[in-house]
């Protein structure tokens, strides 16, 4: 049971990591530019990045939790 848990937190963290190299590849644009009005044009794509690289992120910190809780229960069993 023990060895177990110890590899399901294992994969857990791994799989962890890999989530968050994930995020890491989006690719938010950082060249903004004014039209015409004072209207600031690239905004949209920024938004729609950042809300990919949280998606990624959420679930990369979600597979922590679970690969820190499984290793507290490694512990005690």
């Amino acid at each position: 049971m023990h060895s177990m848990l110890n590899l399901a937190s294992f994969a857990a963290g791994f799989a962890s990591g890999v989530l968050w190299l994930c995020a890491a590849w989006v690719k938010v644009p950082t060249a903004l530019g004014s039209a015409y009005g004072g209207v600031i044009d690239g905004l949209d794509e920024m938004r729609t990045g950042f809300r990919k690289q949280a998606i990624w992120n959420s679930a990369a910190a979600v597979m922590t939790a679970v690969a820190a809780v499984l290793q507290a229960f490694a512990q005690l069993a």
